[in-house]
């Protein structure tokens, strides 16, 4: 199962690392991942809160199928991205797929 996180400048560190951490680690009885975690996000580098740059594995241009997608929180979701109409243009279509 693909697994994406959207990653965003201002996004909080620990919400969306955390579910990358807990997504990565699990397995089944036989030690196989049950996820393909991968990060997203509109540009390839992104600033989250208090000034972690983050490469992600993917742009919205460009990432492999999603079966779940994790939008994280953070001061960019409440005061940018939610102006954003690209990202909720793409959101919306993610929507009726994943």
């Amino acid at each position: 199962m693909n697994v994406g996180i959207l990653l965003f400048n201002e996004v909080e560190v620990l919400d969306f690392a955390g579910p990358f951490e807990v997504f990565s680690i699990c397995s089944g009885s036989d030690q196989q991942k049950l996820f393909n975690v991968f990060t997203l996000s509109e540009q390839p580098e992104i600033t989250a809160h208090n000034g972690l740059q983050v490469n992600s594995h993917y742009t919205l241009d460009t990432p492999p199928h999603l079966d779940l997608l994790v939008i994280p929180g953070g001061l960019g979701a409440e005061t940018i991205e939610m102006y954003n109409q690209r990202l909720r243009q793409w959101l919306l279509q993610r929507h009726a797929q994943t």
